[in-house]
């Protein structure tokens, strides 16, 4: 985390210097956005909307425990040497449907609605190798948002604060086979839970950087009797226009997730021994991640004013919370369009 925080004030300090150009910061290009998994990046001038369109895909295989690899049979063991857990999970994929609407009130501010629908599957094996799979899907947590215009430059620079939160819209009360799914497999919070962001950004002719500071805090504790972990998230990114309407995007993510406080109150003593995937001490990660992306923004013709986007991220580095599934690399891709 320090590493962030020194290369946050580096580039705060040095954009005026190094990156100033004449002209405001501007969305009109196909830099003006932040790579696509990014959230609340930019602000609309007053009257303007945007509608917006995400599709997000996470590959989970393999195991840690903490920073290192370790084996299924390692946990589990055999039936004549039993390990640590009668099973655990071996890979999990979450697809993430995300529609958004952005509408400016004003100069000052600008107002953001979004809401998710989750497909989750996790695959298990016990210590005799048998499989088994679970399956969650339903809608997430419904979260609003308002971003406020902090400065704005004749260089090319802005920052605005987001003020967000999130309502408990997604069901905690999944099951699969009867049984109570783990933590990861829920499909909200279940809590009211405040996401603050700050957010710079700047341009100048041909290229163009961000960097975001925010979090989750989760208020209270669920119906259920447990509190997802609070959450910290920094990134950083920068982007080079190759085309009036292509561009390229680096992008380098910190975030850093607690356990969970409590247990939910559907999953036994016995259970969250049987597996990590339902201990609430097994919750929670630090990740480091690399992204890349490409960005297209139509600027003429029957789709003026519409933006494609797509980002691959893979992780430089992760440390986990006791046992828990490996994250792989995550792919987003999506659409928006402002008038």
């Amino acid at each position: 985390m320090k590493f962030f925080k020194s290369l946050f004030l580096s580039l705060f300090l040095s954009s005026s210097f190094l990156f100033a150009h004449e002209g405001p910061w501007t969305a009109a290009r196909p830099d003006g956005h932040a790579p696509i998994s990014v959230m609340g990046d930019h602000m609309h001038a007053m009257g303007e909307w945007m509608v917006s369109y995400r599709y997000m895909t996470m590959d989970m295989k393999g195991l840690l425990k903490g920073s290192d690899n370790v084996t299924t049979k390692s946990q589990t063991g055999t039936m004549m040497a039993p390990g640590d857990y009668m099973m655990v999970p071996t890979e999990m994929t979450m697809d993430m449907h995300m529609f958004g609407a952005m509408h400016a009130i004003s100069d000052q501010w600008t107002l953001m609605c979004m809401l998710n629908y989750l497909d989750n599957e996790m695959t298990m094996i016990n210590r005799m190798d048998v499989t088994s799979k679970m399956e969650t899907s339903g809608i997430s947590d419904l979260k609003l948002a308002g971003l406020y215009d902090l400065a704005r430059w004749e260089d090319g620079r802005r920052a605005h604060l987001s003020f967000g939160l999130s309502a408990p819209t997604g069901s905690i009360d999944e099951k699969s086979g009867g049984n109570t799914v783990g933590y990861g497999m829920q499909l909200g919070s279940g809590t009211w839970d405040f996401h603050p962001a700050i957010t710079y950004l700047g341009q100048t002719e041909n290229y163009s950087y961000g960097a975001q500071l925010g979090g989750i805090l989760r208020i209270g504790d669920n119906d259920q009797g447990y509190t997802l972990g609070n959450r910290v998230e920094a990134t950083l990114w920068g982007a080079r226009k190759l085309t009036d309407s292509l561009s390229a995007s680096l992008k380098l993510d910190y975030s850093s997730q607690e356990e969970v406080d409590g247990s939910h109150k559907g999953i036994s003593n016995m259970q969250k021994m049987m597996t990590p995937a339902k201990n609430p001490d097994h919750q929670g990660r630090d990740l480091t991640s690399l992204g890349l992306g490409l960005n297209y923004y139509f600027q003429s013709g029957a789709l003026k004013g519409h933006r494609i986007a797509a980002e691959w991220e893979t992780p430089l580095d992760q440390k986990v919370n006791g046992v828990q599934l490996e994250l792989d690399s995550t792919w987003t891709v999506g659409w928006q369009y402002a008038w």
